[in-house]
């Protein structure tokens, strides 16, 4: 797959320190569409990624944050796809990325692999996204479609998970229910500790956590901060990913 090689090859230049030629399009600009994770107790929490949205603009990649509800994922997809092909109309030079935060992330990728999205999106962030199911969608009163087994999560997992010319980056905090791997090519970057947020709220703090927004720049621009893998189809699985802080985790067995 050239475009994961690619990729790799960046990943352990940057590693290196070595300074890459800038690519023939480097003046494009790269617009960032954010999908949000879901409602807490009700609450819509789009407005809470003001600041992330903020700063990433202030970084040369205007970002537009989705409203999102998250409580039907093939509906959000269905609002994400609406954005790209506005933002492909208003700026037909420009590159687009998808930027998503907990269940958004699932629905981005939705997008991506089942609606035909990854021919149109040059990278995609997943942040704290539980990508083959979250354990704590099983007993929650909305996006129970993100519980591990689903019909939903099996369709989206069946494959290869990063496909198209599409660059994927995995961000999460250190106390994150599961890893965010997917298979085939993706940086899994280095997780980032979050300091005074009582452990189990980790996850919402992530999109107002600078370390958080230093990674995800840093992904917009190529940079894989932390380890580039191409792993073989099959081989993630919803026991796998799991990290010790997720509900019904189970360390595995000692050969």
């Amino acid at each position: 797959m050239l475009k994961k090689t690619s990729l790799a090859m960046a990943c352990g230049a940057v590693a290196a320190g070595a300074v890459l030629a800038a690519p023939a399009d480097a003046a494009s600009t790269t617009r960032v569409i954010l999908a949000p994770g879901q409602s807490v107790g009700g609450m819509n929490l789009t407005s809470a990624y003001g600041s992330m949205a903020q700063n990433l603009t202030s970084r040369g990649f205007p970002t537009t944050v989705l409203d999102l509800a998250g409580t039907d994922l093939r509906k959000d997809a269905r609002i994400i796809a609406g954005a790209v092909e506005r933002t492909r109309r208003a700026h037909p030079g420009d590159k687009i990325a998808l930027v998503g935060h907990s269940i958004g992330g699932i629905s981005t990728r939705w997008y991506l692999k089942q609606m035909g999205g990854a021919a149109k999106v040059a990278t995609y962030v997943a942040i704290g996204t539980a990508q083959y199911g979250s354990p704590a969608s099983c007993t929650a009163d909305i996006a129970k479609e993100n519980c591990p087994g689903t019909s939903f999560i099996n369709a989206l997992n069946a494959g290869d998970d990063t496909p198209g010319p599409t660059k994927y980056y995995r961000i999460r905090s250190t106390h994150e229910y599961a890893t965010g791997d997917l298979d085939g090519g993706q940086c899994r970057v280095t997780p980032v500790p979050i300091n005074g947020v009582p452990v189990g709220y980790d996850h919402t703090a992530e999109p107002l956590i600078r370390g958080i927004w230093d990674k995800t720049a840093a992904s917009l621009r190529g940079q894989c901060l932390g380890r580039f893998v191409d792993a073989p189809e099959g081989s993630v699985s919803a026991a796998n990913q799991l990290l010790p802080d997720a509900p019904g985790y189970k360390a595995p067995k000692r050969r």
